[in-house]
This record gives C-alpha cells, structure tokens and sequence, in this order.
C-alpha cells in the first residue's frame, strides 16, 4: 500500500484541521455551544480498510454522508450517536440539550442532515480558498446504522480509486454531545490537494 510523505501527511492534517474548524463555527451558529476539535488522524487506506472503519465506528450511530460534486472527489462522513441527534435537535430548538426518549424518526434525521449540510458547505467554502478549485457539494443522505447492512447500504465510496487517504476528527460540545467527522480522499485528489496547499 502506498505511503504519504511526512509533508503531504501533514498538509493533509492541517487542510482537514481547517476544514473542521469552519465545520465546527457553523454548528456552533446552529447550537449555540462551544465546540472543541480534536487534532485529525491520516492514514492511507483501501475500501475494506474504510468498511472495518465504518463498522468499528458507525454500529449504534446515525452516519449522514456528503461527497462532492463534478470534478472533486471525495466523501464526508459525520458519525452521531442516537442519544447525541436527540441533544443536538433540542438545542436547535432552543432547548438545553435534553434527550427525550423514544425512536428516532425522521424529523431527527432531517435535522442531523440540515446540520451536516451546513457544517460542510462551510468546509467547503474554506477548502476551495486552499487549493484554488471550486468544491461544491451533494445533498446530505442520512443512515441509521444498527447493522452491517446498513454500513453495505452507504456508498463509501462514490469515487474510483484502490488506495484512498481517510482523515479521522473527533469533536464534542460542551460536554453535552460527540461526534466524529470522516473525511475519505482518493489519492489523486490527495496529490491536488498538496500541489495546491500552501501550509501556514
């Protein structure tokens, strides 16, 4: 399996680090709590490295996905557990990060959507500063995830390519909530994407 260089590896660090902290400005507009970020972890990886990923993070989650439209690829992930779509919908409605119990149903699912939509139009934005291209995005497609069907359901990868760079963040809201963003890369756009970043 290839490798990263040391620079590349870093440059992808720091677009992702980017990236998630124009994410976490639009939640935080959203739910009115601070959000922390955790430093993102690269690795390069294959399609049955990503679904082990997936099934090692996603089982028990709501996993809403958003890849890229015309001539960038890539795909985003963002992982939510049940309990933590419930707190984020209660904040969006002015409530204090309450979890009422019960099913989820699809008011949740569009409102973990809206959230994804707005956290990645804003990464969006950010990335097509960095690398001079614009980068436009799909509507959101929101998954509960409960079995290995329904990680086989989302398509992981809506790009060709064997080897792939997989960018892990983890973020959490003032205590009330956690979630992890996932952000998928093949190897081509990864070579863009350090052609055209100029680290800070």
């Amino acid at each position: 399996m290839g490798q990263l260089s040391p620079l590349d590896q870093d440059k992808m660090a720091e677009v992702a680090q980017i990236c998630m902290a124009h994410s976490a400005t639009s939640l935080n507009a959203l739910i009115r709590q601070v959000i922390t970020v955790s430093p993102p972890s690269v690795k390069v990886v294959n399609s049955a490295d990503i679904k082990n990923i997936l099934m090692a993070f996603g089982m028990g989650s709501v996993t809403v996905q958003i890849d890229y439209k015309d001539d960038f690829h890539g795909n985003n992930l963002l992982m939510l557990k049940e309990n933590d779509v419930k707190v984020i919908m209660d904040l969006m409605m002015g409530g204090a990060g309450t979890a009422v119990p019960g099913e989820l149903n699809e008011m949740h699912l569009s409102c973990v959507s809206e959230v994804m939509n707005q956290m990645m139009g804003s990464s969006a934005i950010a990335l097509t500063e960095m690398i001079h291209k614009t980068v436009d995005i799909n509507p959101p497609k929101a998954t509960l995830v409960n079995a290995k069907e329904d990680v086989e359901s989302i398509d992981i990868l809506p790009f060709p390519g064997a080897e792939m760079v997989i960018i892990l963040s983890r973020f959490e809201a003032a205590k009330l909530l956690k979630g992890i963003m996932i952000r998928i890369f093949p190897m081509e756009e990864v070579r863009f994407i350090c052609d055209n970043f100029k680290m800070r």
